[in-house]
């Protein structure tokens, strides 16, 4: 009642503004008080009206009502628009128009506080997000909450908030309030193990290594306090207990403690679909120490028929490199020869499908074709597909378009009356012009994801060719001693070789059939031609 007395009052003290101004048209611009609070007292009842039609559950007569209220040009009417477009955002939802209801919950968040209903469209806009995944324009109304985190943010919806607003920020790369929100995710959240992983990751892009390890370790005390032991985790607890160890692994790679590094990538299962990711990069850490034939032993299960899928284009590399280092230099050019014949091959393929597409919506389509399994090619090119296109924002961009024209199909199953509303028709347009905007984007991204991929394969043909320079340099005697002489593994003669067998262990010549069972636990038996 306050606010209806204000506004009155407002109102009768403009009346008689304009009635003494003393304009020559001033009858004209007159208007009588009562007229005023008429439209006031419709718009009240409209509002009233709505509100009543969401309790008993008619949310399009409902929605109608709140709209006509926004449509109301009647002078003062604006005083009432704020609540209506708030009550009208949640009917929306409540009859899943979800990008409608984004829209008018999104028009909320941009005003931030000078909106009456700016606190409370925030958990709506955290409803959203369990319904509109990977929306940018979602997780960026949701962001404008941050400064004024936690006071605006209810109890209840804190950890979550904090949780999805710093999983955006540290997509963004806005490392340091993404670690602001990450870190207010309480111990006793669902999200809590999720927010410490994305804040050790978020540390590593910091290039802050100690911060990283805690944020890590915090995850692994928590899943150690799970009813199931870790052994028998399954589902998405075994993802990030997979995914905690390779973060632990990667840093202390980065810092040059390689053993310990080492003991961490031994730990993701073997059953576990990162399994092969540790394999290779655990490959680096052996070169690093020098356990050069622990390193080519698991380049070669990758190569294994049990790891097709996989695509690890640094292993001829990396292969490469351990044969230089013990003046293998035939051997450099085998494995290098065999990189450029398959990766040429997979760098045309993905030139070909870039020109055969040009454009986001031609990229899109594509896209599609590829998410329903119905595009071939040689092994090699399809394993460099999935690397490319298997992640979890791209995946996000395509759920966001099948949202969207799921939310069209719940528009032509509105009433008649309602279709052919003014508030029908703009909903449907805004979900067509929501359509293309995603659409477009997904195609966007599944463009720059391939150019990736071809990026990388000329940055590791430059790497081919500088070893293949060394190597030519090497034969005809241009490094220097020293350097040589750094070359050749201590204590190692010319063709003495170089692996020991322990009496736990069984000696077994490759025979060019694969064991899944003996997958990681292949050696090399490599001799260093190298002499001083």
């Amino acid at each position: 009642m306050k606010a209806k007395q204000t506004i009155r009052s407002f109102l009768a003290v403009t009346i008689i503004f304009f009635a003494i101004s003393g304009t020559a048209n001033a009858e004209e611009m007159m208007f009588g008080e009562d007229d005023v609070i008429d439209t006031m007292d419709h718009l009240e009842e409209l509002i009233q009206d709505g509100k009543d039609l969401y309790e008993n559950g008619s949310f399009e007569e409902a929605s109608l009502r709140f709209f006509d209220v926004l449509m109301d040009e009647e002078w003062g009417a604006e005083a009432y628009f704020p609540e209506a477009e708030y009550e009208l955002a949640k009917t929306l939802f409540r009859l899943e128009l979800y990008q409608g209801a984004l829209a008018y919950f999104g028009a909320i968040a941009e005003e931030g506080d000078f909106h009456p209903y700016f606190e409370s469209a925030l958990r709506g806009l955290l409803l959203l997000s369990d319904v509109i995944p990977g929306d940018i324009t979602l997780t960026e109304h949701l962001s404008r909450y941050a400064d004024h985190f936690p006071n605006a943010v209810p109890d209840q919806y804190r950890d979550r908030y904090a949780y999805v607003v710093g999983r955006y920020f540290y997509d963004n790369m806005d490392y340091d309030d993404a670690l602001r929100m990450l870190n207010n995710v309480s111990t006793g959240s669902r999200y809590y193990a999720e927010a410490r992983y994305i804040a050790g990751i978020t540390h590593v892009a910091n290039y802050d290594a100690e911060p990283a390890v805690d944020a890590f370790r915090d995850v692994l005390r928590f899943l150690s306090t799970r009813d199931t032991p870790m052994s028998q985790f399954r589902g998405r607890q075994r993802q990030l207990l997979d995914l905690t160890h390779l973060g632990m692994a990667r840093v202390y790679y980065s810092t040059g403690q390689f053993d310990t590094s080492l003991n961490y990538y031994e730990r993701v299962d073997r059953e576990s679909p990162r399994w092969p990711d540790s394999l290779f990069e655990s490959s680096w850490g052996f070169f690093q120490v020098d356990e050069f034939n622990q390193a080519l032993g698991n380049l070669h299960s990758l190569n294994s028929p049990f790891f097709a899928d996989a695509y690890f284009p640094e292993g001829p590399i990396l292969a490469a490199v351990i044969y230089f280092y013990n003046c293998n230099y035939n051997l450099v050019r085998n494995v290098l020869e065999d990189y450029a014949y398959v990766h040429d091959g997979i760098k045309d393929d993905l030139e070909a499908i870039l020109q055969a597409h040009p454009g986001e919506f031609e990229m899109y389509e594509w896209g599609t074709t590829w998410r329903s399994r119905d595009v071939g090619g040689d092994p090699e090119m399809m394993s460099a597909l999935r690397a490319a296109l298997n992640d979890r924002q791209l995946s996000q961009r395509f759920e966001l378009v099948e949202a969207i024209e799921k939310e069209k199909a719940t528009l032509e199953q509105m009433s008649d009356s309602w279709q052919t509303s003014f508030l029908g028709d703009t909903l449907a347009g805004e979900a067509v012009v929501a359509h293309s905007f995603a659409v477009g984007e997904a195609g966007e991204m599944t463009e720059q994801r391939l150019r990736r991929v071809i990026d990388e394969i000329d940055n590791l043909v430059n790497q081919q060719n500088r070893i293949l320079f060394e190597v030519a340099r090497a034969e005809r005697g241009e490094i220097e001693a020293d350097i040589r002489a750094g070359m050749m593994l201590e204590g190692e003669e010319a063709g003495a070789t170089s692996l020991d067998v322990s009496d736990e262990d069984l000696y077994w010549v490759f025979d060019g059939e694969y064991w899944k069972d003996e997958l990681g636990f292949y050696y090399f038996d490599i001799r260093s031609e190298c002499r001083r």
